[in-house]
């Protein structure tokens, strides 16, 4: 489990930049990112000169255009804490014992600082010494690979190329890591991508690990240099480092991540591809490529709607080429540089609704949206066409609600429907008719349960909003009483748990 992809979610609004259309930038796009650069300008314009006059590698300086122009997309992005003299504050999670203690610690921390969130534009950032030593060992890397001819240029550029994972601060990690795990190759018999991958996996696990400590504490993601320190991270952090690993010895790989369909926030991890192009998901320090697919089918916490995976260059595909203004379509969807890649995962179905009245406000988009995190997040858009619209690829066992954007909210358009594993549809309404069963829950609020004798509110959905349906005592069990329930409808109780359903027999988390 992971904090949200604060990155995903504005990063793309930040700055505009040129389409790609093939796979080395154009001469415009890269001026585009030039102009952008301001007063960096000049360090890149150094790297463009380096590989046309000085290393006259053709290659090599379409690889640099690649990744200026794309530059522009990313950014490093770090949540500061200062005290009141404006000094900085060190928030270390692992000086603390648990998630509870970290997260009550940093409550406290932040009510008497000043947080702010430092994004710095890569465009403005890059140094022209660090981008010709980056490029120069990646393409010794990849040159000098067993599996070069099978590896593409643009695979190459953008998978094992760029010189960052996610939005983590920029460091220089090639040969530190090849170095680090180099006498790994001594012990794999047959060179291929996916048996050094498991190699190098394996060898990772014995150096990082995952810790909610670094959940709670949610203020980025780690370097590659921090996470060599502190040995540890949340999912963000331990993909960082494996892709950074794996792209050390020439292997392709980048990040792939969802949004929990039945479990808030989501989860991120590693995919590699082989000499035939083929993708494998692998958890870095955890399960191989070949097993981690089988974990998405182990609990509810993994029931996919949507999986996408961040490439470096832009998607051609995506929403904010169709719209004039991206302020009019949801945040997650202007990010450029992600790509829906569910179908690789799980059988998915397309999702049809017809209108059932006219939209107060004009839209040419609606967007399906799942219940995470106390929201509804929207994870696909549909254009609308005579009052109908399709959903593409989405994933069965969710519960979902359709909705508009406008006025930089959702707003909801039909009613919440579970989409059934064979792909039929049940909408949640409201019902009159009482469930005989009477259930009794613990409700777990982050890490801790419910307090003695605490008040709860128990809300349903109705006219397509949470509307209070009673109050609950916490009874002496520490458990939630639940009686008086409808069939059919959608419950949650205020501000924390998962919306759930009833039947006279069952209770289901949603």
């Amino acid at each position: 489990m992971r904090k949200t992809h604060l990155y995903w979610w504005f990063l793309g609004i930040l700055i505009v930049f040129a389409v790609y259309k093939t796979w080395f930038a154009k001469v415009d796009d890269l001026e585009v990112a030039l102009k952008l650069a301001g007063a960096n300008r000049r360090e890149l314009e150094k790297v463009i000169t380096h590989y046309k006059n000085v290393d006259e590698d053709k290659e090599k300086l379409k690889a640099t255009q690649f990744l200026i122009s794309n530059s522009i997309i990313h950014a490093s992005q770090k949540t500061g804490i200062r005290d009141i003299y404006h000094n900085s504050i060190q928030f270390n999670p692992l000086d603390y014992k648990d998630f509870p203690s970290v997260r009550e610690a940093k409550d406290s921390l932040f009510k008497v600082s000043q947080v702010a969130t430092i994004i710095n534009y890569d465009i403005q950032e890059l140094r022209s010494d660090f981008l010709i030593k980056h490029i120069d060992r990646c393409f010794k890397i990849w040159r000098g690979s067993p599996w070069k001819d099978k590896i593409d240029f643009d695979k190459f550029c953008n998978y094992i190329l760029p010189y960052r994972g996610t939005s983590e601060s920029i460091c220089y990690w090639p040969e530190e890591l090849y170095n680090k795990y180099q006498n790994v190759l001594d012990t794999i018999q047959e060179k291929t991508i996916i048996n050094t991958c498991i190699a190098l996996n394996t060898a990772i696990a014995n150096d990082i690990s995952y810790d909610n400590r670094w959940v709670a504490r949610g203020l980025g993601v780690q370097s590659i240099h921090d996470i060599l320190e502190t040995k540890s991270g949340m999912c963000d952090d331990l993909t960082v480092y494996g892709l950074c690993v794996m792209r050390s010895f020439g292997i392709p790989v980048s990040i792939d991540f969802d949004i929990h369909g039945r479990h808030n926030y989501g989860h991120s991890w590693c995919v590699v591809f082989d000499e035939s192009g083929d993708s494998e998901s692998f958890g870095p320090g955890e399960q191989h490529p070949g097993e981690h697919k089988h974990t998405f089918a182990k609990s509810r916490y993994r029931t996919l709607a949507k999986v996408f995976r961040k490439n470096f260059s832009a998607n051609e595909d995506g929403l904010y080429l169709q719209v004039n203004d991206e302020n009019d379509i949801p945040p997650f969807f202007r990010v450029r540089n992600i790509s829906d890649v569910t179908k690789e995962y799980i059988k998915t179905y397309n999702i049809e609704y017809m209108l059932e009245q006219p939209l107060s406000v004009k839209q040419k988009y609606l967007y399906i949206c799942v219940f995470n995190n106390g929201v509804w997040k929207p994870v696909q858009w549909g254009e609308i066409s005579q009052d109908h619209v399709v959903f593409e690829n989405m994933g069965a066992d969710i519960l979902y609600m359709i909705g508009c954007f406008n006025k930089k909210r959702i707003y909801p358009v039909s009613e919440p429907f579970i989409l059934k594993t064979d792909g039929s549809k049940k909408f949640l309404g409201t019902s009159s008719v009482k469930v005989s069963k009477q259930f009794a829950i613990k409700v777990i609020k982050g890490y801790e349960a419910p307090k003695k004798n605490k008040e709860y509110y128990l809300y349903f959905w109705e006219n397509r909003r949470w509307n209070l349906s009673q109050t609950i005592i916490v009874n002496k069990d520490s458990l939630l009483d639940l009686a008086n329930l409808n069939k059919n409808t959608l419950y949650k109780f205020q501000n924390f748990s998962r919306p759930f359903t009833v039947t006279d027999s069952t209770f289901t988390w949603w």
